[in-house]
């Protein structure tokens, strides 16, 4: 007997139901829009990584991998395998990474670029893993998707995406590739009876037009940045049995709630960024210690390796900002599976110190020196180009 849909009904649900839900949504885009146009070079880049790194983290849980959180820094840092495919994955979750991280590597927003160019630099995904055929499902997610995406956002006269959303969902239900699949049903013989058990359908890669659809809400002036939306496309608002109405429901609703918790990224971003400027705002703005520190705070722990492939410093430049971060209470040292990895501290405000709002702590000897070490070798790098 076939399952009846929670918000199948005998009629529609309301326009006004509907206009609120709308409305709801509108509000929330123009202030995530807003909050974006306000941030700091800081504020960005801490947003950036944290933002791909909730992109990665619902990708793969929307893929199938229960698993991925919980194995994500050790699989991230290379000591850990990736998390477990099931029968209910389509491909790889090591697919998954690579494709949305090349794809947002080419950002049209520079700070989005940059933070995806950092994480694959640094990135240990793959290394206990050669490439395969199916690994290519998430290229080809990714670019049937931003071809659907595309076609919902033309000739889009509107102030507002909800047109374009809705053309959006008619062309995913269509498509092969993203429409639901229904669920399977196995039998197999116990106690001399046939007995049919209904198992749940395999997912469709609906993380790939989450990393699109910011493109939709670009498209009519909604926002400036076409950033992606994890978990705004379920396959929910997908099913056929959904009265028009209902669908759009299920489809701002989802969406309002991505975007809730992207603003609420900028927040995150923003605390980071006053604790982080509080601490090592004396430096120059190409040191490595705030870049660092921003990756392990906003993303995952670094090993040595890592930090020495994707801030370009030598090993024994990666000991010196892990001791000058560690004494600034900013990170620590920890031993995962036989290899140190620098894990972000966020410090917090100790009773009796100078709060940040009113007055500069003094920088620390180790960041100040190592800072002007630095300086230094920019300084001869740059007069030695100029004799060439």
């Amino acid at each position: 007997m076939e399952r009846i849909h929670p918000l199948a009904a005998d009629a529609d649900v309301s326009p006004e139901e509907l206009a609120v839900a709308q409305a709801a949504g509108a509000l929330a885009f123009g202030r995530l829009d807003g909050l974006l146009a306000g941030l700091t070079d800081i504020e960005k880049r801490l947003f950036c990584v944290g933002l791909l790194r909730e992109v990665l983290l619902a990708a793969l849980a929307q893929a199938g991998f229960t698993d991925a959180t919980l194995r994500f820094h050790a699989w991230f840092a290379g000591l850990d395998r990736g998390p477990q495919e099931t029968p209910l994955t389509c491909c790889s979750a090591y697919a998954v990474v690579r494709a949305l991280l090349g794809e947002l590597s080419h950002h049209p927003w520079e700070p989005l670029a940059d933070a995806a160019q950092t994480i694959t630099l640094a990135a240990r995904f793959g290394a206990d893993r050669p490439a395969h055929a199916e690994d290519a499902l998430g290229d080809e997610a990714l670019a049937k998707a931003a071809d659907l995406t595309k076609q919902a956002s033309m000739n889009d006269d509107s102030a507002l995406p909800f047109a374009g959303l809705a053309r959006l969902n008619a062309l995913l239900r269509a498509d092969p590739l993203f429409a639901p699949v229904e669920r399977a049903v196995r039998s197999f013989s116990l106690g001399g009876r046939e007995v049919a058990v209904e198992q749940a359908a395999p997912r469709t890669p609906l993380w790939a037009v989450d990393a699109a659809l910011g493109r939709v809400l670009s498209a009519s002036g909604t926002w400036v940045h076409a950033i992606p939306c994890p978990g705004a496309v379920t396959a929910e608002a997908l099913q056929p049995q959904l009265w028009p109405g209902e669908r759009a429901l299920l489809a701002v609703r989802s969406l309002h709630l991505s975007i809730t918790r992207i603003c609420a990224l900028v927040d995150q971003a923003r605390r980071r960024a006053a604790i982080v400027g509080g601490q090592l705002g004396h430096l120059r703005s190409s040191a490595r210690a705030p870049q660092v520190w921003i990756f392990l705070a906003a993303f995952a722990p670094l090993g040595l390796d890592q930090m020495v492939s994707a801030f370009g410093v030598s090993r024994r430049g990666t000991y010196a900002i892990g001791d000058a971060l560690a004494a600034a209470g900013l990170a620590r040292r920890a031993s995962i599976k036989g290899k140190v990895l620098l894990v972000a501290e966020e410090r917090r405000h100790v009773p009796g110190e100078i709060p940040q709002d009113q007055g500069s702590p003094l920088p620390h000897p180790a960041l100040a020196e190592f800072d002007a070490a630095m300086a230094e070798i920019d300084r001869l790098l740059s007069s030695n180009s100029g004799q060439l």
